[in-house]
C-alpha cells in the first residue's frame, strides 16, 4: 500500500515568501510533516515498527511517500485487512496532528508494485504514480483519497468476515463526497472518526492522581477516565474547530470552498461523538 501526501497551498505560499522568516516557517511546517509521518526518525520503537512491517517512509520538498509491503511475516501472521487498517488507522493520526498543527494536507493511497533501492536511491512504483493522481485528481479538499481498488479489496476482504457486525472496523475509516466536477465518489479517511476513540483519559496531572487515588476496579475510577477522556474529546474538536476557522479566514477566495468542506466534515463528525455541544461547531 502506497500513499502519496502533501501540503495544501505549497507552492502558493512559497511564491509569496519575502523574508529569510517567511521560508523558515515553510522549512519547520514542512519538517512538522516528515516528524508527523515518522520520516527518518531516531525513535527505537518507530524503527523496529518499520522494520516489522517492511514500511518505507521518503520525503520530497513538501511531499512525504510512504509504503507498507504486504508481503512480510506480519501479513502472514495477521492478515492483510488488520495490517491494512493499521497503517490507515497510521496516516488517520498523522493526518489529525498535522491539522492540529494548522497544516492541511492533501493525499491519495493505492495498492501496486513497488520497488526501491535505497544504495542506488531508486524508486520505480506504479502505485506511487496511482496514489499521486488519486491526490492530484481526485482530492480536491484537504482529504487523503483512497482508490476504489483499494476500497474494494478492505470490503470484499475475506478476513473482514472474522469480526462481528458491531465490532467491524471498515465502516468508520472512510467518509466519501462527490466530486464536484466528475460527480464520481471520492472516498476519504475518515480521521476524525478514527482518531477520536483513541484519545487518551489522562487530562493531565490531577486526572491521574485522581485516579490513583481512587479505589481498583471501582466506578469512581471509571467516572475518572471517562471525564477526562470527554475532555480530551472536547480539546480536540475545539483545536479542529480553531484550525479550520484561522485556515479560512487566511484563504483566498478561490480556496475558502476547501475550508467549507472541512467544516461539514467536522460538524457531521462532532454529532456523532459531542451532539450536544453546538459550541463546537464550526460557522463559517
Amino acid at each position: 500500500m502506497v500513499g502519496f501526501f502533501d501540503l495544501l497551498g505549497f507552492s502558493d505560499r512559497v511564491e509569496k515568501v519575502e523574508t529569510e522568516n517567511d521560508l523558515r516557517i515553510i522549512a519547520d511546517d514542512v519538517d512538522r510533516i516528515r516528524e508527523r509521518f515518522e520520516y527518518n526518525s531516531a525513535n527505537r520503537w518507530i524503527h523496529d515498527g518499520h522494520r516489522v512491517l517492511d514500511k518505507t517512509v521518503l520525503a520530497f520538498s513538501d511531499c512525504v511517500v510512504t509504503a507498507v509491503s504486504l508481503e512480510t511475516e506480519m501479513v502472514a501472521t495477521e492478515g492483510a485487512f488488520d495490517v491494512l487498517g493499521s497503517e490507515i488507522w497510521s496516516i488517520a493520526i498523522s493526518q489529525s496532528r498535522c491539522t492540529l498543527d494548522g497544516i492541511f494536507l492533501r493525499g491519495g493511497i493505492d495498492i501496486g508494485r513497488w520497488y526501491y533501492d535505497k544504495a542506488k536511491d531508486l524508486l520505480v512504483s506504479p502505485a506511487m504514480v496511482r496514489a499521486y493522481k488519486e491526490e492530484r485528481d481526485r482530492a480536491c479538499y484537504p482529504v487523503i483519497a483512497i482508490s476504489d481498488q483499494l476500497y474494494r479489496l478492505l470490503r470484499d476482504h475475506p478476513l473482514r468476515k472474522v469480526y462481528s457486525k458491531d465490532i467491524d472496523p471498515f465502516p468508520d475509516q472512510f467518509s466519501s463526497f462527490k466530486h464536484p466536477k466528475s460527480g464520481k465518489r471520492v472516498r476519504f479517511i475518515n480521521y476524525l472518526r478514527l482518531v477520536a476513540p483513541s484519545l487518551d483519559w489522562q487530562y493531565d496531572k490531577a486526572t491521574r492522581d485522581a485516579y490513583m487515588a481512587s479505589p481498583r476496579d471501582s466506578d469512581e475510577r471509571d467516572r475518572i477516565m471517562t471525564e477526562g477522556y470527554t475532555r480530551n474529546l472536547v480539546d480536540f474538536f475545539e483545536r479542529h474547530k480553531a484550525m479550520i476557522r484561522s485556515a479560512y479566514g487566511a484563504a483566498k477566495d478561490d480556496v475558502k470552498e476547501k475550508y467549507r468542506f472541512l467544516a461539514k466534515y467536522h460538524n457531521r463528525e462532532l454529532r456523532r461523538f459531542l451532539s450536544k455541544r453546538a459550541d463546537l461547531r464550526v460557522e463559517l
